[in-house]
Order: C-alpha cells, then sequence, then structure tokens
C-alpha cells in the first residue's frame, strides 16, 4: 500500500512539474517601441499590421507618443518579428526602416517622411 501511496505522489509531483514547465515557456511578453506615424490612418494600419502577427494578443498605437504598445506570446513572436510587419506596410520603427515601395504608396497624409505634421 505504501509502495502504490509514493507512486501516485511522485506522479503527481511530475506532471504539475510538467504543466508548469509548460506554462513557464508559453510567457507573454510586454513591449512598448516608437512607430512612425502621423494619423487615424496610420493608427488603424499599425495596430492592424501588429495584431496579424502571429502570437500578438494587444497592439495600441500612441498617435501623440508614437509609441506602440504591444502585448504577445514570446514563443510565437518577437519585437524584432512584429518590427518587420509594420516596416512591411510603410511603417519605420527603432532600429527598422520601412520598406521604400510600401512607404510610397502610403496615402500622403500619412508620410511621416515627408514634414506631416500629427494630425
Amino acid at each position: 500500500m505504501k509502495f502504490i501511496l509514493v507512486t501516485l505522489i511522485l506522479t503527481v509531483s511530475i506532471c504539475s512539474f510538467a504543466q508548469a514547465q509548460e506554462k513557464s515557456d508559453k510567457k507573454i511578453t510586454e513591449s512598448i517601441f516608437h512607430v512612425d506615424g502621423v494619423c487615424e490612418m496610420c493608427k488603424k494600419r499599425i495596430e492592424e499590421a501588429a495584431l496579424r502577427t502571429p502570437g500578438v494578443k494587444l497592439a495600441v498605437w500612441n498617435k501623440q507618443t508614437k509609441e506602440l504598445r504591444v502585448v504577445y506570446k514570446n514563443n510565437k513572436t518577437t519585437q524584432t518579428e512584429i518590427q518587420k510587419v509594420l516596416a512591411n506596410v510603410g511603417h519605420a520603427s527603432k532600429g527598422m526602416e520601412a520598406d521604400s515601395v510600401e512607404y510610397e504608396a502610403l496615402p500622403a497624409c500619412c508620410k511621416y517622411n515627408d514634414g506631416v505634421e500629427t494630425h
């Protein structure tokens, strides 16, 4: 009987450890970084692009501060991957230049490098 009880306790302990390990591998990360843009159209494009990135759960861009707050599963994506997605829709971020073809395709009101003021 003691053998069965000890075996049961060990089995439960091992299962609990495995579940805890699995949960720690699926960490949620929050990042805030600069993303160039000027208007509500930019905001919509930036947030939608970030949210299309696998693992991103929240994306909120502040037009005044030009900061994007993203919450994502770090086993699915990274901040660099999110920045690449944004660059591919025409928006530069810290350390990541925007795709020049995509930038040129932006509406005139969104061309942040051309002296357009935030509106």
